[in-house]
C-alpha cells in the first residue's frame, strides 16, 4: 500500500513534526485507571463492613473514586463535556492531593453505601442528606460517616397548580409518558396546599430511602393527621418525581428547595410551596474508618467554603436558571439522550473502519474542536478532527470543513499510525496512547522519546515511561541528546492530549452504551 511505504512516511513525519503545535509541561503521567466499561447497574446490594481503604493508599495509587448517580446538577455530560457541581468540586479536591479524579456512576442509590464500604469507591456523592438526631443514634444508626455540610436548602412541597398542557416550550417532550408510564393522572386540586397542615390525610411520594420520610413522619405528629408517604421503586429519584408531577402522575413530592426551584422554572405548571422543614445540610459520605480521608474532605470545605470556588460552582448549578434550562432541554444531555453531538453516527460510521470504540474517537472530536466543524487553530488546522491542511491532502481530504471528509480523513491517518506503530509497541491499549500522542505532535518527537526512555533505562513500549521522557525533549538538555533526531518539542501538549482524550472516553462510557 502506497502510504505504507518508507518515503512516504518519511514525508509525513516529516510535515506532522514541522506543524506540530506547541506542547505544555504536565507534572506527571497519567496513572493507569482501569477502563469503565459501563454504568454500574448492580442494585439491592447488602450491607457490608468498611474495607480498611484510607488517604494514604489513595494517594499511592494516584487516584480517588466517587461513586455518584447522573442527575441535572451532582454529575453529567453535557455538549460532550463531564460537568457538575459535586463533580466539579472533586476535581479541586483531587487536585488538591495530586491524584487523578475517577467517577463511577451508580444507578441504584440503594447501592451506593455498600459500594462506598466495599472499597470500590472512596467518596459517595450524590446530593446526600445526613439524617438528623442524637449524634450517638447516628453514629450507630448509620453505615457511612458524612463530611460537614457543602450548603443547607430546605425541604419543600412540589405541587402541580395548572394541567401539564401550562407546563411551557420545549417540556412538553419531557411531559409526554413514555411506554412505561402508564400511570392515571391525579386530579388537580381546586386549592394549593399552602400550609403544611393540609396535608393531612394526602398522599406524598417520595424516592425510596429519601431523607425526608422522616421529616414528613414528624410533620404527621405536629399536625395531628396522618401524611401518606408512598415510596416510588425503581430507582425513582426526584428529578422524575418532578416529572411526574408535573404529569399529573402523582399529586406530591418533597424535594430540596434549591432544586425544587430548578424544576418549578422548567416545568411552569409546578408550584414550590410551602416549606416543611429545617435547613438540611447536604454532604459527601465515606467510610467510617476512612478518618484521614474524612480529615482531609472537612479541612478541605472549611477552607473553600466561603470563597470563589465554592460559591461560583453553586452559581453556575443552582443558581443560573437560563443554563440550567438551556441543559435540560438539550437533546445533548448524554445521561437523558445518549447522545454526545449531532455528529455520533458519522463518527460511528469511520470509527467502525478503525477498529475504535465510537466514544474513544469522540473524545478525540471534542479535543479537537468541541465538535465543531468550522473549528480553525492558530497553525492552520482545520475541522473537526483538525486536520493540517498538508496532512488532509495526503489523505485525499478535500473539503476539511465537510464533517465526513474531515472524518473521513483522519481515520484514513489514525489507520496510518496505527500500522506505524503496531509492531513498535505490541499491546493495544499502550499502543492507542501512542497513537494519539502521535496524531498531536508528530510521530518523530514520539519515537525521539522512546529513544530516550531506552538509553536511560525506562520500558520504551510503555507510555508512562515514554512520556515522562517526552517532556524532557521541551529542555535543552534532552532535546539535543544524540538520540534524539527530531529536536525541541514541548512535550506537554501531547501528553495532556492523551491524558485528555483517555480520561472523557470514561466518563462517555459512564453515559452512553453501546
Amino acid at each position: 500500500m502506497k502510504l505504507q511505504s518508507k518515503l512516504v512516511s518519511l514525508i509525513l513525519l516529516a510535515l506532522l513534526i514541522s506543524s506540530a503545535p506547541t506542547c505544555k509541561r504536565r507534572s506527571s503521567s497519567p496513572p493507569s485507571l482501569e477502563a469503565i466499561d459501563q454504568i454500574d447497574r448492580r442494585s439491592n446490594l447488602p450491607m457490608v463492613a468498611p474495607v480498611s481503604l484510607d488517604l494514604a493508599q489513595i494517594r499511592h495509587r494516584g487516584y480517588l473514586v466517587v461513586l455518584a448517580p447522573y442527575n441535572s446538577t451532582t454529575y453529567f455530560v453535557y455538549q460532550g463535556e463531564p460537568a457538575g457541581y459535586e463533580y466539579e468540586l472533586l476535581g479541586a479536591f483531587a487536585k488538591s492531593l495530586g491524584v487523578t479524579l475517577k467517577m463511577l456512576v451508580v444507578t441504584d442509590p440503594k447501592s451506593i453505601f455498600p459500594l462506598l464500604n466495599s472499597g470500590e469507591g472512596d467518596i459517595a456523592a450524590a446530593r446526600l442528606t445526613p439524617p438528623v438526631g442524637p449524634t450517638v443514634a447516628l453514629e450507630n444508626q448509620s453505615p457511612v460517616a458524612f463530611t460537614r455540610a457543602l450548603y443547607r436548602t430546605e425541604p419543600v412541597l412540589v405541587q402541580q397548580d395548572q394541567p401539564p398542557s401550562a407546563a411551557g416550550e420545549g417540556t412538553q417532550k419531557a411531559l409526554s409518558p413514555g411506554p412505561a408510564d402508564e400511570s392515571p393522572e391525579v386530579d388537580i386540586q381546586a386549592r394549593l396546599v399552602t400550609r403544611p397542615s393540609q396535608l393531612a390525610g394526602r398522599t406524598v411520594s417520595l424516592p425510596e430511602k429519601s431523607a425526608y420520610h422522616e421529616t414528613l413522619i414528624e410533620l404527621s405528629d405536629e399536625i395531628s393527621g396522618d401524611i401518606h408517604v408512598v415510596e416510588m421503586g425503581e430507582k425513582i429519584q426526584d428529578e422524575t418525581l418532578a416529572q411526574k408531577v408535573a404529569r399529573g402522575e402523582v399529586e406530591f413530592t418533597v424535594m430540596p428547595k434549591n432544586l425544587a426551584d430548578l424544576k418549578e422554572a422548567e416545568f411552569k405548571n409546578l408550584k414550590v410551596r410551602p416549606i416543611l422543614g429545617q435547613n438540611r445540610g447536604v454532604s459527601w459520605a465515606v467510610r467510617k474508618n476512612s478518618s484521614e480521608l474524612m480529615n482531609a474532605l472537612n479541612q478541605w470545605i472549611e477552607e473553600k467554603k466561603n470563597g470563589p470556588l465554592f460559591d461560583g460552582l453553586y452559581q453556575k448549578y443552582f443558581i443560573d436558571r437560563r443554563r440550567y434550562l438551556e441543559r435540560v432541554t438539550s437533546e445533548y444531555l448524554t445521561s437523558t439522550t445518549g447522545k454526545l453531538s449531532e455528529y455520533d453516527p458519522l463518527i460511528k460510521q469511520y470509527a467502525a473502519d478503525l477498529g475504535w470504540d465510537w466514544r474513544l474517537l469522540a473524545s478525540q472530536a471534542f479535543q479537537e474542536s468541541r465538535f465543531h466543524p468550522a473549528a480553525r487553530s492558530w497553525a492552520g488546522a482545520t475541522g473537526l478532527l483538525q486536520l493540517m491542511p498538508a496532512t488532509a491532502r495526503e489523505f485525499g481530504v478535500t473539503n476539511a470543513l465537510d464533517p465526513s471528509d474531515n472524518v473521513q480523513g483522519a481515520v484514513k491517518f489514525l489507520k496510518w499510525l496505527q500500522a506505524y506503530w503496531v509492531a513498535r509497541v505490541p499491546d493495544e491499549n499502550e499502543r492507542t496512547k501512542f497513537i494519539l500522542a502521535s496524531y498531536n505532535a508528530g510521530a518523530g518527537h514520539v519515537e525521539d522519546a522512546q529513544r530516550l526512555t531506552e538509553k536511560y533505562g525506562g520500558n520504551p513500549r510503555v507510555w508512562e515511561d515514554v512520556s515522562y521522557w517526552l517532556l524532557q525533549e521541551s529542555t535543552q538538555q534532552y532535546s539535543s541528546d544524540e538520540v534524539v533526531k527530531f529536536g525541541f518539542c514541548r512535550g506537554l501538549e501531547p501528553v495532556n492530549y492523551v491524558t485528555n482524550i483517555l480520561e472523557r472516553f470514561n466518563h462517555y462510557k459512564q453515559f452512553v452504551v453501546t
